[in-house]
């Protein structure tokens, strides 16, 4: 890592790259890309796509659960793709979406955890996480514009409350809290439909 000479001088990772370098930051090189003229392959069926994820909350905390398939295009690519990763002690983070850029960006969290509890002696608020993963989706846009949407669900235990939390995201960084369960993804509107009816019976 290069030595920063700028002026940032917080405890985020995902800060002193916007401020210092933010030409490492994912998907920069993609904010100028040409849209693609006719007849030529589709970016998204050439990038293998994370599918479905959920998380439902239970006395203890949250559970989270994902497939293991990623489709690219029409075909499936992997059958055996990593979907849901431990963002730290107490959190959880699931991708839905391009799978290249979840991964990225899923890594840049884990760092950002990390980073935070290195520099400040103790981990970050459960809020504090859930809006620092809205400003990295909401940092994905023009990535999204050429159809490499990053939609993760982030959960985990919060110290304060004493309680499980789910979170789901826009495309554009939005935050939500969902109070019971959440699930995204190409089978996300299916596996809502299941636990709703699990639970309401």
């Amino acid at each position: 890592m290069p030595l920063f000479s700028g002026s940032y001088e917080g405890a985020s990772f995902f800060e002193l790259l916007r401020h210092n370098c933010p030409h490492l930051l994912p998907f920069q090189h993609l904010q100028h890309v040409p849209q693609l003229a006719a007849g030529e392959l589709r970016l998204t069926e050439a990038v293998p796509f994370a599918t479905t994820v959920l998380a439902l909350r239970c006395a203890d905390g949250v559970v989270m659960a994902g497939d293991r398939q990623a489709t690219e295009g029409f075909e499936i690519s992997s059958r055996r793709i990593e979907k849901v990763y431990k963002a730290d002690d107490y959190s959880v983070i699931a991708m839905a979406g391009a799978a290249g850029p979840c991964l990225e960006m899923i890594k840049l969290f884990q760092v950002e955890m990390e980073h935070y509890h290195k520099i400040e002696g103790e981990t970050l608020a459960l809020d504090g996480k859930a809006n620092k993963l809205a400003q990295m989706v909401k940092q994905n846009l023009p990535a999204a514009f050429h159809g490499l949407v990053v939609i993760p669900i982030f959960a985990g235990y919060d110290l304060r409350l004493q309680q499980g939390r789910i979170f789901k995201y826009d495309v554009t960084g939005g935050r939500y809290e969902e109070l019971q369960f959440y699930a995204t993804g190409s089978g996300g509107k299916e596996a809502r439909s299941t636990l709703k009816k699990i639970l309401q019976s």
